[in-house]
């Protein structure tokens, strides 16, 4: 689905929850693109709570990490329902994090508590064979509090499907390994086998550029989003690291970062400061900022923007609601329409 040729009138989105009871759901939301109004549509019960949630490029899949320990891989039908078609063990505690190849063919998970990863090669019918290539990450970082051990928290592909990034809080480091797709291994990028950031900054999440040439890095313990060059071997090099809240506050910890369907703008989430800050992607990779949003934003752990780039959805994990913005798409501006829908503890969003 193309940012140009997006001309419908609804668009649906799942929503993972930090709700671990054995009630907790996926939710399943509409999204009326004329005017912003979301509905609950659909949930289904997934036990433990089914956090993060990623599609498959063609969206007849959706695979989930539960507070059980597992990934979990579900059909998405022609009714937007769906079935559960099986699961495997993350191969470490804590899985916080999941994602699919550009190509259908494997799934990633990352390992908050345990700081390790898994790789797993998928079914044609999208489920999940055992871990083909699993890792346990070392070592520690200046923040004693949060950077004890590794902590990985985010896996994601290049666009290429080439190489493929995990990030690891605990050490500071972005890892980089070459896919092999045809036995479903990895192997530590021999051009950059880790991307090191600024000590004690915690790197959470990061988003790819449109183009694949760039990439942003979000710090989770010092609120400061990183622009980076990524070159086609898959080498990161740091360009410059903006704050993203005001100097001297305490208490914040970053959450998630985005990229706008249009590619020239990029959003980074804070908790405790509980804003969505706006930067403008310029021509050399830099950034500047544009906008910053904090109405009705309440520990904003995961939002998302929709296809169309016309609106933003936020997810309030404390007050169990989401919040909606108008997002300009050629400025970045956010301006925000409403406060609705009920939703317990609302940690993820993705859109079909």
């Amino acid at each position: 689905m193309s940012y140009t040729a997006l001309a419908q009138k609804t668009v649906s989105f799942f929503v993972g929850t930090g709700n671990k009871s054995p009630n907790s759901v996926i939710t399943l939301c509409n999204l009326d693109l004329s005017n912003g109004k979301v509905t609950v549509v659909d949930s289904t019960v997934s036990p433990m709570g089914p956090g993060y949630v990623a599609l498959s490029p063609k969206k007849k899949n959706l695979y989930a990490v539960t507070g059980d320990q597992k990934i979990n891989a579900f059909a998405v039908d022609g009714a937007k329902k769906l079935t559960a078609l099986n699961s495997q063990p993350s191969e470490g505690l804590g899985p916080c994090h999941v994602s699919i190849h550009p190509t259908g063919k494997m799934a990633f998970l990352a390992n908050y508590s345990g700081g390790s990863f898994a790789a797993y090669p998928l079914e044609s019918n999208g489920s999940l064979k055992e871990a083909s290539y699993t890792e346990q990450f070392t070592g520690s970082g200046p923040n004693t509090k949060r950077q004890e051990k590794a902590h990985a928290h985010y896996i994601e592909s290049t666009p290429d499907g080439k190489y493929v990034f995990v990030v690891d809080l605990g050490t500071d480091k972005i890892m980089n390994y070459k896919i092999d797709l045809a036995t479903g291994k990895l192997t530590p990028n021999p051009a950059q086998p880790f991307f090191q950031g600024k000590p004690g900054a915690g790197p959470r999440h990061f988003v790819i550029g449109r183009g694949g040439k760039s990439l942003f890095i979000l710090n989770e313990l010092d609120a400061t989003i990183t622009a980076c060059k990524l070159d086609k071997n898959g080498v990161i090099t740091a360009l410059k690291t903006y704050e993203t809240v005001p100097a001297g506050l305490t208490g914040n910890t970053s959450a998630a970062i985005r990229l706008h369907p249009n590619g020239k703008f990029v959003y980074f989430s804070n908790r405790g400061h509980n804003s969505i800050t706006a930067f403008k992607i310029l021509a050399n990779g830099e950034l500047e900022k544009v906008d910053q949003a904090t109405q009705s934003i309440s520990v904003p752990r995961d939002f998302n923007i929709d296809p169309s780039g016309k609106y933003m959805i936020i997810g309030n994990q404390d007050k169990n609601s989401l919040s909606v913005y108008a997002v300009n798409s050629d400025t970045g501006k956010l301006t925000f329409l409403q406060e609705d829908v009920k939703i317990i503890a609302p940690i993820c969003f993705t859109f079909l």
